[in-house]
């Protein structure tokens, strides 16, 4: 090639998955037939680069990797030196690494072949087997462990609050990335069977069969892995914002539960204007058509002249089955547990279907009630002059009606 002269390179979509041996292999033997040489390191996310050649023939061999082909691995995830030796010594040279094998051509169509000690290649193939397995592991528990200690486990709590259908295509998505690796682990412990056995890894001929399968594949990792980010952000965006959330003095509807006006009912309540205190959210699922998410803190001030401060936090859902409604008291129920201080309180309320009622520390009394396919979960809290403070079985009695 004359001096200065600029090489002319293109890339293309790697038609192959990782695991399929055989098929880069002749892949790559077949673009060289063309004219297009794999350029060095010219593996990068799913992309292939190749640079202009002469057309010729050539040997193409995927190597099990020994060691961790990470950038972040020693020797920046490459072969050792002895084995880069050794290998050019047969006439095969280091081109790529792709996953957990590494690429070396030979320009020798009839030359020796690469690794042809069967235990050798059995020992990288069970350190490839052991590395991939650790990834799935980690895989397993950011995409599952994770999220379920994240949400302690409350999972229709987070359907009903975020929408269900976009938390239940978040976990399509999960499963999806989870079930791609997955996949390739099967498929790596088949070759390891097939070196075991004396095979070789390559080469075959029938990679365009599975073209297809792998773009799809491609693609919807693709897809979720976009989908969860966006989902991510848009959750993370909302709870940081707050934009679904209605500052009390600009709601003009109505709700189906009491507030402290109807639990202190004594005089004009004036609320405080500080944060993200005194807001209302509205919202409509699949799961539970209706919703409300209620806070409300301000001071009564009685015709006397005394004042007491009343706080009142509720959850109300009118969902569409009882089961969803047990299931959202179960939850709220677990939630009010993680609480410091949990105290049961006894509270008899015959005419609801579930009674729950608890005290603690931040959020005084709590209640959790169900009728039918209603749920309210309530916390309320007054402080002023005592006699004026309602006990619990009376607020809790007035929110119960809000389910009738």
């Amino acid at each position: 090639m004359e001096e200065g002269k600029t090489v002319k390179t293109i890339r293309r979509l790697i038609p192959c998955p990782v695991y399929d041996v055989s098929g880069t292999e002749c892949w790559l033997e077949e673009m060289a037939e063309q004219g297009w040489m794999l350029q060095e390191d010219g593996f990068f996310c799913g992309v292939a680069t190749f640079e202009q050649s002469e057309a010729c023939r050539v040997q193409y061999r995927l190597a099990a990797a020994k060691n961790s082909t990470s950038m972040w691995a020693d020797n920046n995830g490459d072969p050792e030196e002895e084995e880069l030796e050794l290998n050019e010594a047969f006439g095969w040279k280091y081109v790529a690494k792709r996953g957990e094998f590494y690429v070396y051509r030979c320009c020798d169509p009839e030359g020796r072949e690469l690794h042809t000690d069967k235990e050798v290649q059995a020992l990288a193939m069970n350190a490839m087997k052991s590395r991939q397995w650790d990834n799935l592991f980690r895989c397993f528990a950011w995409g599952i462990v994770y999220p379920y200690v994240t949400l302690h486990g409350n999972f229709m709590l987070a359907m009903v609050g975020i929408g269900t259908i976009p938390v239940g295509m978040m976990i399509l998505a999960v499963l999806f990335l989870l079930a791609v690796p997955m996949g390739k682990a099967v498929k790596l412990m088949r070759l390891r069977k097939k070196v075991s056995a004396g095979k070789p890894l390559g080469s075959g001929n029938g990679w365009r069969k599975g073209i297809w399968k792998h773009c799809a594949v491609n693609v919807l990792r693709l897809c979720a892995v976009v989908y969860a980010v966006v989902f991510l952000l848009t959750v993370w965006d909302n709870e940081l914002m707050r934009e679904d959330y209605i500052p009390l003095t600009e709601y003009a509807g109505e709700v189906p539960f009491r507030t402290v006006e109807d639990l202190l009912p004594f005089g004009e309540v004036d609320l405080w204007n500080m944060g993200n205190m005194n807001t209302v959210r509205e919202w409509s699922d699949i799961l539970s058509p209706v919703n409300f998410e209620w806070n409300e803190n301000g001071d009564v001030h009685t015709p006397d002249g005394s004042q007491v401060y009343g706080r009142l936090d509720v959850m109300y859902h009118e969902t569409r089955g009882k089961w969803i409604a047990k299931r959202l008291v179960r939850e709220y129920k677990r939630e009010g547990k993680r609480i410091d201080v949990y105290e049961p309180l006894e509270l008899e309320l015959p005419e609801m279907d579930e009674v729950v009622a608890f005290s603690s520390i931040v959020k005084s009394h709590h209640i959790i009630l169900r009728k039918g396919e209603k749920v309210i979960s309530a916390s309320f809290y007054s402080n002023g002059e005592e006699a004026l403070k309602p006990k619990l079985s009376e607020w809790a009695k007035k929110m119960a009606e809000s389910l009738y």
